[in-house]
């Protein structure tokens, strides 16, 4: 073990408050309001520390400036303070950011532990009281998989929590995967941003109510009758809520960092920066992808950014100066990365081969950066309506293609649905997504094309229901609340 390693874990011990307050508090000194998945976080380590649970791997994987610094940094200090009240040392909990210590010192994770083991005097094996180790940044460390199987099956006593971008996940093993819970941390959706910039607390039972109705096994029939029973309550919410808040959301809100800046434009070269370091750092490591390829990467974000349709797999190759093999693999890391959703066509799999996927942003935010150097001047009404389609497909990768209880697809038919979401319960929705007041005739297509009883409509329009029931339209409004 290097002398370095052990000044490096050291002052880590001695620093890293100093360095996650910065995390704690806005601008202005007011302290950050904490995520929703943090109320997750916070049950898995007082289990550990109460041994009644047995889950002491927790791996949080996400977008880049999603947040998972700031979820680590709150939590380091709740188990800090836990730690205090229970009588148990402060070097009983230690913070290593692997960018710092892998990419500028040369310093590896499992020289890292060494020294800690080296610091704590008893070897992890005989560790009798709870140790705490927090890995920032995880992805930097090619072995960070390896390494921290291997401390989590010698030492009983050890709760690992690390973060990194969505290449970690990538990178794991099966053995990881048996001793490790995934928590995938997404963008701020409506409710976490209110409460974040204006303190509005969502009201109880108002998301999954709206959920119930438009996913639940029941007929739209029965779901127009509860979302008419929710209407108080949804008024209730947007009494409180300046609908202006909404195109400040879709531009630059679903980033918890953006809420600092005073100008959105500002954000934008943010996310720019962002983009980058995610296309030259976070590309490399997902291995097997050539420089120049690489290289291609902006300039396919930019064309999907400003498409008004799905572009055709050969069309895009061309406009790239590329063929379809390499468009193929660069879409495919741009969605391993996060950057994008895929959104297959309909169909079975040898069909749906000769059909173009469809391409949303993790985030409408990432569009409306690339958009704000390369965009045509396209109208507001046009690329308000990609950011509301970014934000539907966001909502429906993480509520059912990330917890694989449902697959979305589209149909490539000409005048039909955005989005088709087929869930595991058998259950089929043809969803069409407008920002303006929006018909019923693209659902109508899908639902007799495809033969699906079910329909759904987020658009500025009323809440309704069609004449034979089977299409529900319901206002973005109350779609933002789930």
């Amino acid at each position: 073990m290097h002398q370095e390693a052990l000044n490096f874990v050291q002052n880590q011990l001695v620093r890293a408050d100093a360095r996650l307050d910065a995390y704690l508090q806005n601008p202005k000194g007011a302290k950050n309001p904490t995520r929703n998945i943090i109320v997750k976080v916070r049950q898995y380590y007082k289990d550990f520390l109460d041994q009644k649970g047995s889950q002491r791997w927790i791996i949080m994987p996400g977008l880049r400036g999603v947040g998972k610094t700031t979820i680590m940094a709150q939590t380091y200090f709740e188990v800090s303070l836990e730690l205090q009240k229970r009588g148990l040392p402060k070097n009983r909990l230690l913070f290593v950011s692997l960018d710092d210590a892998v990419e500028n010192l040369d310093i590896r994770l499992n020289e890292i532990l060494e020294a800690y083991e080296l610091i704590l005097g008893v070897p992890f094996e005989k560790q009798t009281s709870p140790l705490f180790i927090f890995i920032d940044e995880a992805q930097y460390e090619p072995k960070w998989g390896t390494v921290l199987k291997a401390l989590f099956d010698r030492c009983k006593n050890v709760f690992i929590f690390c973060t990194g971008s969505s290449a970690l996940e990538l990178r794991s093993n099966p053995d990881v995967a048996r001793r490790s819970l995934l928590e995938r941390l997404y963008p701020m959706n409506f409710l976490e941003y209110e409460k974040i910039r204006n303190d509005v607390t969502p009201i109880k039972g108002l998301k999954d109510e709206i959920k119930q109705a438009l996913y639940g096994q029941e007929s739209y029939e029965q779901g127009y009758q509860r979302l008419k029973a929710a209407e108080k309550s949804v008024a209730q919410y947007w009494s409180k809520v300046d609908t202006l808040d909404i195109d400040h959301y879709l531009e630059i809100g679903t980033f918890p960092f953006a809420l600092k800046y005073p100008d959105k434009y500002q954000v934008y070269e943010a996310l720019n920066q962002l983009i980058d370091k995610i296309i030259n750092t976070d590309v490399p490591k997902l291995g097997g992808m050539r420089v120049e390829t690489i290289a291609m990467m902006r300039r396919l974000l930019y064309l999907l950014a400003d498409a008004t349709d799905v572009l055709a797999a050969s069309k895009l190759a061309g406009l790239m100066g590329t063929n379809g093999i390499t468009l193929t693999a660069i879409l495919d890391v741009l969605k391993d990365a996060e950057c994008l959703i895929k959104i297959p066509p309909y169909g079975s799999a040898t069909s749906s081969v000769r059909k173009a996927s469809k391409y949303c942003f993790m985030s409408p935010a990432i569009r409306a950066a690339l958009l704000s150097i390369a965009g045509s001047d396209g109208t507001l009404a046009t690329r308000k309506g990609k950011y509301w389609e970014d934000t539907v497909a966001l909502h429906l990768y993480r509520e059912f293609s990330s917890k694989r209880v449902g697959n979305v697809v589209y149909d490539p038919s000409a005048a039909s649905a955005d989005f088709l979401l087929q869930m595991t319960t058998g259950q089929e929705i043809a969803i069409e997504v407008g920002a303006g007041q929006k018909g019923i005739s693209q659902v109508l297509n899908t639902l007799k094309q495809r033969k699906i009883e079910k329909g759904l409509v987020i658009s500025a329009s009323d809440l309704a229901i069609s004449e034979d029931k089977r299409v529900l339209m319901i206002p973005f409004r109350y779609f933002l609340l789930m």
